[in-house]
């Protein structure tokens, strides 16, 4: 497990979506033990509402959920001028070939916890 940083200037969350609510609470865990802020959502739906709410400064979308997928959530954001500048990250077990214009980066699931905040990190807005 990595060492817990101190918490980072950067105010605005992350926003994790998953439908699995272990992978949510472990992903949150995790994040916020590094310093970030971090909000949930079970499925695109939610996504999508939170983010029409909520400035976000990354999302970590799962690829398969029901009525929006990760894919489709990724789309609407990015057809959307106001959502288009927030970095996606796609993490999947079942590993289509996502349209790589869309997400910043592809995270396989099961992942390492180094290389899930080395990726976060990586795409976080300075």
């Amino acid at each position: 497990m990595l060492n817990a940083c101190p918490p980072q200037a950067v105010s605005l969350p992350v926003l994790i979506v998953d439908d699995e609510p272990f992978i949510l609470i472990l992903i949150r865990d995790i994040l916020e033990e590094q310093g970030l802020a971090v909000i949930t959502a079970s499925n695109g739906v939610a996504a999508l509402y939170l983010i029409q709410q909520t400035p976000i400064a990354l999302v970590l979308t799962d690829l398969m959920m029901p009525m929006v997928s990760g894919i489709e959530l990724a789309r609407q954001l990015h057809s959307n001028p106001q959502t288009a500048h927030i970095p996606l990250l796609l993490m999947s077990a079942a590993m289509p070939e996502p349209p790589s214009s869309i997400f910043a980066a592809v995270i396989h699931k099961p992942f390492a916890i180094d290389g899930l905040v080395h990726n976060v990190r990586q795409f976080m807005p300075q």
